[in-house]
């Protein structure tokens, strides 16, 4: 969860609603509803404890078209897109460190800058290591996850001990630019992967057990770093100089410590947002994967490694988001990924209310807390979102809808021409996903 998001996107939060306090709020915000998400996809995870996060539960749920689509936007958007995004923002930076201009144009023919190229380096290698197998993906992001959780302790005890910062800049208030609830997807987009545990549930041992503790504490963990990051951000730097500048924790770095203090910070920025694209590397392929067990992808992304990996799955992903991070776009992307990862979020959630029905009598390992405020909450935040940001932003939740468009015309097709064949698990497997929980 912790990488890209928290990193680059708190000035854009920070412009949108033109107050420190409320751009704090639009992040507890975030943090409540990743949360409630969590509580949801923790009964889901359990009740259905294969690979394959949200495309299993829609296609189980609602059917294979709905499977289909969550498969065709994670492709698209929310894990090539995201992935890419990343990986800008981790050039970024670099190029900060290194007093390197990010937008010089590398092939003239082509339009590609240093970012760019650096950025699909970035994406390409982390693709090579994952293909590799869980494990040695696994120690990879494990070490990364703990480097980062210290540079953000490093970086919020010894910025707010500088002195060198001002706590007027927490309540100071500027014109607002936007929409506190376009923010609220921008920062969706920086809570994303609270629900990554749930894409490897038919790779972990005791699900009942071990995913609602991935899901409820990572998710209450970065909630808290969240917020005390966006405090020192807020105390770093003053109220009138807010801009949407992608690489705010440099800025930060560099107001709190100084030239060489501030490299140094934002190496382990670095570090982290590197381990946020690692984690969406190895989640996303999981679908991918799944969905080709159904037929409703291409059989060679079913296909494992020696080491028991999706290794083509993981590989195409890279190899699309690659071709993304060479664009170097970074903004325009932000609404986009965020809207789309709040609807298959929503539709998943509203599955709940639909497997409690259906098997009204069943106890699953885990239970959503306070049903059925939770879920209602994290619907209703999210259709209030969703016609906010069409009013306030009609290009990229347009685009949004667009691509959602796209991939049912695709779907039809496919099934019409019989290269896609959906096959369900068989009953006996998916009568064992209660009693594997």
């Amino acid at each position: 969860m912790i990488g890209t998001g928290i990193f680059t996107i708190p000035a854009f939060v920070r412009w949108q609603t033109g107050s420190g306090l409320s751009a704090l709020g639009v992040w507890a915000a975030g943090a409540l509803l990743a949360l409630c998400g969590a509580f949801c996809y923790a009964e889901l995870a359990t009740r259905m404890p294969r690979v394959g996060g949200e495309y299993h539960y829609l296609t189980r749920i609602y059917g294979p078209v709905w499977g289909f689509l969550s498969g065709w936007m994670s492709f698209l958007v929310g894990f090539s897109a995201a992935v890419a995004a990343a990986s800008i923002g981790a050039g970024a930076y670099l190029m900060a460190i290194l007093g390197s201009d990010p937008n010089q144009v590398v092939i003239p023919a082509t339009g590609i800058t240093r970012v760019a190229l650096l950025a699909c380096l970035i994406v390409l290698l982390l693709g090579f290591v994952h293909s590799g197998g869980l494990r040695p993906g696994g120690r990879l992001q494990s070490t990364l996850a703990a480097l980062t959780l210290g540079a953000i302790a490093v970086l919020v005890v010894a910025g707010l001990g500088s002195g060198r910062g001002e706590w007027q800049g927490v309540t100071a208030a500027t014109v607002a630019h936007g929409s506190w609830w376009v923010a609220l997807i921008q920062v969706s987009f920086a809570y994303s992967g609270w629900n990554a545990a749930a894409y490897l549930a038919g790779e972990v041992h005791r699900p009942g057990r071990t995913l609602p503790r991935a899901l409820l504490g990572g998710t209450l963990v970065v909630g808290a770093a969240y917020l005390a990051l966006n405090i020192l951000f807020l105390y770093a730097l003053p109220g009138g100089s807010w801009e949407r500048n992608i690489a705010v924790g440099q800025e930060a770095a560099q107001a709190l410590f100084g030239s060489l203090g501030g490299d140094a910070i934002t190496a382990l920025i670095i570090l982290a947002i590197l381990g946020s694209i690692s984690a969406m590397t190895a989640a996303g392929p999981r679908v991918y994967y799944a969905m080709a067990r159904d037929g409703l992808a291409p059989s060679f992304f079913g296909r494992l490694s020696a080491r028991s990996a999706p290794a083509a799955a993981i590989l195409s992903q890279s190899a699309v988001a690659a071709c993304l991070a060479l664009t170097g776009a970074f903004e325009s992307l932000l609404i986009y990924i965020g809207s789309v990862l709040l609807l298959f979020n929503a539709l998943a959630i509203a599955g709940v209310f639909v497997v409690r029905k259906r098997f009204p009598h069943s106890k699953p390992a885990f239970s959503v807390p306070g049903y059925p405020v939770t879920p209602l909450l994290f619907l209703a935040v999210v259709l209030v979102s969703w016609i906010r940001a069409l009013i306030d932003e009609p290009l990229p939740t347009g685009l949004a809808l667009f691509t959602l468009l796209v991939g049912v015309a695709f779907y039809w097709v496919g099934v019409n021409q019989r290269w896609i064949t959906y096959s369900p698990p068989h009953e006996a497997e998916t009568e064992g996903e209660a009693e594997a929980a």
